[in-house]
């Protein structure tokens, strides 16, 4: 415990150094030109931040898979390290070209698929057999391995990319994730006696982030932080096989990226936006709504099925 509170305790100490000297080298966000105007005074603000919260979850992991010896933290460490430095070449290569797109998208998807894939055969003997707890009805059912394995690699290609759409605003996909990420923790608890250690190493890091990260932020996670925020709950239901909650801890997540979907979908088939724009809390932004505000009922509402998720083990 008191390494923990050591290794938080060298956290608060790295934010403020690593704004001010991100500052200095001019180490910040470029906004989408196609962004909301609102987020004008948003370019410039030190980014990137999730390159030290992602080694500090990193680190936390493997210290308590050597107390420990549950696989879980390897698994867990190697998901945030391998999607972080996704995030971080895209996050690196904006900053470059002084630009808010880093790499190509299909650049990205492909280094996500490709990781995937690597974390899924480095694990595989944890992750069989491929029997998927169902909420609510309190059974399992068998998928087809082959099956479960396209399944893992979207999940994980899915809702890192989720957790990047979400990084909109001030502490928005931070606090999502933490009630998230708590709820998940407390499923696998439940159900399979998982380590309750795992709250600390997580979900404390992120936490810490967010004092910094709550509007008006001082810095935001970048593609470094988001990306490996959603592998971590990917790895998360995968290793447990609570694939399913998901629909319910990681609900803001899900309706993110619906509506990115279904904005696309209705202007190539209509010619016609579904909302003023996408992800939707941008939608809300145009009308008005107070960033903060957004925020605030968005993570009460990820809170609210997190609850009917937990309710499904009732």
């Amino acid at each position: 415990m008191l390494l923990i509170l050591l290794i938080i305790a060298i956290e608060f100490f790295m934010y403020p150094k690593y704004i001010a000297w991100a500052r200095k080298k001019q180490f910040g966000q470029y906004i989408r030109p196609e962004g909301p105007d609102l987020h004008g005074y948003k370019q410039g603000t030190p980014t990137a931040g999730g390159i030290i919260f992602i080694p500090i979850i990193s680190l936390l992991n493997l210290l308590a898979f050597l107390f420990l010896k549950d696989p879980i933290f390897i698994y867990i460490s190697l998901s945030a390290l391998l999607f972080g430095f996704i995030g971080f070449f895209d996050d690196f290569s904006s900053i470059l070209k002084k630009d808010a797109m880093g790499l190509t998208p299909k650049g990205k998807l492909f280094l996500q698929i490709a990781f995937s894939i690597i974390i899924y055969f480095l694990f595989s003997k944890y992750l069989l057999p491929t029997k998927i707890y169902i909420p609510f009805v309190k059974d399992y059912f068998e998928l087809n391995p082959i099956l479960y394995f396209i399944l893992y690699i979207f999940l994980f290609t899915g809702f890192s990319n989720a957790t990047n759409l979400t990084d909109g605003l001030d502490g928005l996909a931070g606090g999502t994730f933490v009630i998230s990420a708590l709820f998940t923790i407390i499923i696998s608890v439940i159900l399979f006696n998982a380590p309750i250690y795992l709250l600390f190493t997580i979900i404390l890091p992120i936490t810490i982030f967010l004092i910094y990260n709550v509007k008006p932020a001082k810095i935001f996670m970048g593609d470094t932080g988001s990306l490996a925020l959603g592998a971590i709950l990917s790895a998360l239901v995968t290793y447990y096989h609570i694939e399913l909650f998901l629909i319910f801890t990681g609900f803001i997540f899900i309706i993110e990226t619906l509506s990115v979907i279904i904005q696309v979908s209705s202007f190539k088939l209509r010619g016609k936006r579904v909302f003023l724009m996408s992800p939707i809390h941008h939608h809300f932004e145009l009308k008005k709504w107070p960033e903060e505000n957004i925020t605030f009922r968005f993570i009460i509402i990820n809170l609210i099925f997190s609850l009917i998720g937990l309710g499904g083990l009732i």
